[in-house]
């Protein structure tokens, strides 16, 4: 017993009380607490100054990306407007050339006119039908035309005479429930107001005759016959069958 007690004496340890030293380890344990939750502040702060710097940056290139896409779609319009004059404008010079063209051929179709009125040795004479056309009227079935008589002769003096225009075509017509088709042959006093027929002619070297014509429902025109009469002291008649053409603009 008397070993025992001897033990648990030499594992006992004898402390100086100093309360001055514990109040100061309390101290700098508080100031270390404060330090660490300041410097998590400050930390904080700064982390939360960086994130805001990039998301400001972040931002900035948004931003930045964004004029860039508007700047590029101008661009593409500009393009697209561009090659859309452009494809104007090559149509214009295509539909210029064509009209150039046209009045090129206009204009050497009347040179050759004129030598044949001028130069009669080369050109069978006498009467001719010259020309035949047809153009669109405003109504549906209206149609205008135009004829032309020539003469040619080394010495030329005035003719007079008669000109009878007749419209060949089919007729459509419904009979039994069923859709026929026939041949008729329309005299332009079916189809036409004329003060006078057959139509009449006075003239030295050329002139036009025109009129306007309105085809019946169901008829479809397919060649048209003038026959011209010269009276007088050499009668002469001529006949000519003209396909049936619409002039378009």
């Amino acid at each position: 017993m008397f070993g025992t007690s001897r033990r648990n004496q030499e594992q006992m340890r004898v402390v100086p009380y100093e309360p001055g030293k514990r109040v100061l380890r309390l101290a700098l344990a508080v100031v270390l607490g404060l330090m660490i939750v300041a410097g998590g502040y400050l930390f904080g702060l700064a982390q939360s100054g960086l994130d805001q710097r990039y998301v400001a940056a972040l931002r900035e290139i948004d931003r930045a990306n964004e004029a860039r896409i508007n700047e590029l779609n101008s661009e593409l319009i500009d393009a697209n407007l561009g090659r859309e004059v452009s494809h104007q404008a090559s149509q214009e010079l295509r539909k210029t050339i064509k009209k150039l063209r046209d009045e090129a051929a206009g204009l050497k179709e009347e040179v050759t006119f004129y030598k044949s009125l001028m130069a009669p040795s080369s050109v069978e004479r006498g009467l001719h039908i010259q020309q035949f056309e047809v153009t669109r009227g405003e109504h549906p079935g209206e149609f205008s035309y135009y004829l032309l008589l020539t003469q040619v002769e080394a010495r030329r003096s005035w003719i007079q005479g008669d000109v009878r225009l007749n419209v060949r075509g089919t007729i459509r017509y419904e009979e039994d429930g069923e859709q026929k088709d026939d041949e008729l042959v329309l005299s332009l006093t079916e189809i036409a107001e004329t003060d006078a027929y057959p139509l009449k002619f006075r003239f030295r070297y050329f002139q036009g005759l025109s009129g306007t014509m309105t085809l019946p429902s169901g008829f479809t025109p397919q060649s048209v016959v003038i026959t011209a009469l010269r009276r007088g002291g050499s009668a002469m008649k001529r006949e000519q069958t003209f396909d049936w053409v619409v002039l378009t603009d």
